[in-house]
Order: C-alpha cells, then structure tokens, then sequence
C-alpha cells in the first residue's frame, strides 16, 4: 500500500513479486585486545523494496501512473507492505506488515509484443521500520 507522505496508503493492485532486502552496515570496533580478530556492531540500516506489478492505464489505485508521478515529483511516500492473497482487499489479522516512509528509487514499465505490460518499482526506506503483528 503507498500513498504521498500523510495520507491514508491504498493498496498497489495486481502485483507478480515482491522483494525486501535488509541489511545492517557493520561499524569496526576492533582493539589490540581482540587477538587479532575482527570485532564490529550494528550501525545503519538500510532497507529496499523492489516490486513488479502488471500495468493498467485506467487503474483507480496507486499503480504505475501515480508512482512515475511521486518519484519525478520527488514524493515521500508513506507505505505498508503485507501479503493479500487473491482479490482480498483488506489485510489478514495475525499476519504481519512492514510499515515505513520511502522514496521511489527506480520506476520501470516494459512490454513486449502479445505480452501484458508490466512495471518494476524500487523504493528506498527513510527512517524507522516498523515490522509488527496486524491486529
């Protein structure tokens, strides 16, 4: 789910793949002490989701005409990301979300001859996630 920073994220239909990636930049804290191993600790965290979604020109929620939009505009964006599986259109209690502010990284829409357009869609993460229980 996407939305311009400060409104109410709706649901980015007829995606094929998602991906989040998470990583940790690792500070070096290593002293004489240490023997001659390597010592670090967590610093930074980077987080980046990457999503592929089939095309549609007339689509009413946030797809590929109002995400080529907010990164040309260069859009903070609140997002949720969670599993609806089918046609569902509300989120499955238990289950859980990432929820985060982002800004849209990448945007590409790409079609072949007798093939359904598709669009690729990468978001950088700006501040806290949050990855929790829905309720």
């Amino acid at each position: 789910m996407l939305d311009e920073d400060g409104g109410t994220p709706v649901m980015v239909d007829n995606v094929t793949d998602c991906s989040i990636s998470v990583s940790s930049e690792m500070k070096d804290t290593s002293v004489k002490e240490d023997g001659g191993y390597k010592a670090v600790m967590p610093g930074r965290v980077s987080v980046t989701v990457s999503f592929t979604a089939y095309f549609e020109e007339a689509d009413a929620s946030s797809g590929y005409t109002d995400i080529i939009g907010w990164q040309l505009a260069g859009t903070k964006l609140d997002a949720k990301f969670t599993q609806m599986i089918g046609t569902a259109t509300t989120e499955n209690t238990g289950d859980h979300a990432f929820t985060f502010e982002a800004y849209v990284t990448s945007c590409d829409l790409s079609g072949g001859v007798e093939d359904q357009a598709t669009y690729s869609v990468t978001l950088e993460t700006v501040g806290t996630v949050t990855y929790a229980a829905i309720s």
